[in-house]
């Protein structure tokens, strides 16, 4: 019976553990990604105005 309870608990911490591992990789991700996303689109909106024959964008 002891071996029982003692095995789910082992289980659920492994749970526990994946879980907030998953949820560190999606952080890191979302941290490194949202400010590289926002440099892209800046870069290709002031592109994109350049071509239009606007040569200073943001000053």
């Amino acid at each position: 019976m002891m071996d029982k309870q003692e095995h789910r608990l082992q289980e659920t911490g492994m749970d526990f553990s994946r879980e907030l591992l998953a949820y560190a990789i999606i952080g890191l991700v979302v941290l490194i990604g949202a400010p590289s996303l926002a440099v892209v689109l800046h870069r290709r909106k002031r592109r994109r105005l350049r071509q239009r024959g606007i040569k200073r964008y943001g000053h």
